[in-house]
């Protein structure tokens, strides 16, 4: 049977190599890169042509515009700006220095196998901060928005639309007439290509450590169907800063109102659109900030009532109630995973001996309501260094302190004790183990360790002591707290 089995199965596999080419291809054919489409060839070819053109025209050479933030980075970008389903626009960005408006975006639009100019945007700057493409005015057809930087620090927001610009893809007549690019014509019929600017403001960018991220933000934020944009602009000396929303009305982009954020903020460190809590998940907006004294701020932003409103304002102080003091590593955050993101408010637990020089924290978590009312929705103890994080039981609460022991190579240890007071050594119940290194796997079970969490170079362990205080947990327990932070969250 075995024979039979083999006589069957050998020819066929055989065959298969054999129509697959691959026992017939040099090591030079191997390793060769893989060859461009004809698609891309032409489309290459479509740039360099306008890219001559820019460099005949104002004599002088045409670079790549660099983008610098957000989700739309690439060089070349295919997007479906009208909204069918197809990716059939091709957008590049040139710029040529000392020249005004010196940065082109160029849409290249597909006509059966050929690319031509549909539409041009012109903006000033060094470069592009960010570039987002969304349907602004329910036309069907996508507007752009650029964030323009001007030079380091200033920047300028532009919104732009290429509804009267945007030609059908489908062949035909008007396919076959149109050649692979016009932006050789006349400077009138070029003009004709250029999209149409329905708003153009300064706006601040977010800044956070080495990290950058845009300063405005993309939401529906009146819930009307459409998408407004949401600008923030921070005054460093301090007064003045605030977020204005705008959105489509009456034919034209127009301003639906600003708000002020927190007195006293130097620089914005993120903005984030999400929800608050309640029945119908109304938007809102996210804004943390740094005031001058190095503290994070969070103003929590909504649209009520036909105005924007600053949920979190302090009216005696003009300051949010949402101050983070002393303890800034972690950021609003969906804790409980329910699509609504949670504000973290830090309290410093008790130290005793040599750790008075170390701080430890725990996080209290509240979600905002549509009314400005918080709710409590979680205590961690968040472990950034180590990339995890443990949800505090309500028992524990008053009752605990922290420290860590890092003198093993290969071990990070962070020991939860029960507080006795500060002449009264705490007493350990449990310890929390980050574990690297070849003989990890090996010594997250040693000594009553048991594992939390494997990744592929690291195991989390834990193991309980022998202690009069009955914590409330177990092995199983403890699994279902444990949780390892995500990378995403400290980089949206």
């Amino acid at each position: 049977m075995r024979r039979k089995w083999y006589k069957i199965l050998f020819p066929a596999a055989l065959m298969m190599l054999l129509l697959s080419g691959c026992l017939f291809q040099s090591p030079q054919d191997l390793y060769r890169q893989p060859e461009k489409s004809a698609g891309y060839e032409k489309l290459n070819a479509v740039i360099q042509e306008v890219r001559t053109a820019l460099e005949m025209e104002f004599d002088a050479s045409a670079e790549t515009a660099v983008i610098l933030a957000g989700d739309n980075t690439a060089t070349i970008q295919l997007q479906d700006l009208d909204g069918d389903g197809t990716r059939e626009s091709a957008i590049t960005f040139l710029r040529i220095p000392s020249i005004e408006k010196s940065i082109k975006i160029f849409i290249f639009t597909q006509i059966g196998e050929e690319y031509r100019v549909s539409a041009v945007v012109e903006g000033d700057g060094s470069a592009i901060y960010s570039i987002d493409y969304v349907d602004l005015n329910g036309s069907g057809y996508k507007e752009l928005v650029v964030n323009w930087q001007i030079s380091t620090g200033v920047y300028q927001l532009g919104v732009y639309t290429l509804d009267e610009l945007m030609l059908p893809v489908s062949g035909g007549t008007e396919a076959a007439e149109a050649g692979p690019t016009v932006w050789g014509a006349a400077p009138a019929e070029r003009a004709e290509l250029l999209a149409t600017e329905l708003l153009l403001t300064r706006c601040s960018a977010a800044t956070e450590g080495s990290s950058f991220s845009s300063g405005y933000r993309l939401l529906d934020i009146d819930r009307d169907t459409r998408s407004e944009v949401a600008v923030v602009r921070i005054d460093s000396a301090g007064v003045g800063s605030h977020v204005e929303v705008y959105g489509w009305r009456d034919g034209a982009m127009v301003s639906l109102g600003s708000v002020p954020l927190s007195a006293g903020i130097v620089s914005l460190t993120r903005i984030r659109a999400n929800y608050l809590g309640g029945e119908f998940y109304p938007p809102a907006l996210y804004v943390t900030s740094t005031l001058s004294d190095g503290r994070r701020v969070i103003d929590v932003l909504s649209y009520q009532n036909g105005r924007l409103t600053n949920l979190t304002m302090d009216p005696l102080t003009g300051v949010s109630r949402e101050v983070m003091l002393g303890y800034t590593e972690v950021d609003p955050t969906d804790i409980n995973g329910d699509y609504v993101i949670e504000l973290p408010s830090p309290s410093r637990l008790p130290v005793y001996g040599d750790n008075a020089a170390t701080n430890f924290w725990l996080i209290d978590w509240y979600q905002y309501q549509e009314t400005g009312e918080r709710d409590h929705v979680m205590t961690t103890y968040h472990n950034v260094t180590d990339s995890w994080y443990l949800v505090i039981p309500q028992e524990w609460e008053g009752k605990i302190t922290i420290s860590r022991n890092d003198q093993v190579i290969g071990q990070r240890e962070v020991i939860f004790s029960l507080w006795q007071g500060e002449d009264k050594e705490p007493v350990p119940f449990l310890s929390i183990y980050r574990l690297t290194g070849l003989n990890r796997a090996a010594r997250s079970t040693r000594e009553g360790r048991f594992v939390l969490r494997e990744e592929e170079n690291v195991i989390y362990s834990a193991a309980f002591y022998d202690s009069d205080w009955d914590c409330g947990l177990d092995e199983t327990s403890l699994l279902e707290y444990f949780r390892t932070i995500q990378a995403d969250w400290y980089s949206q």
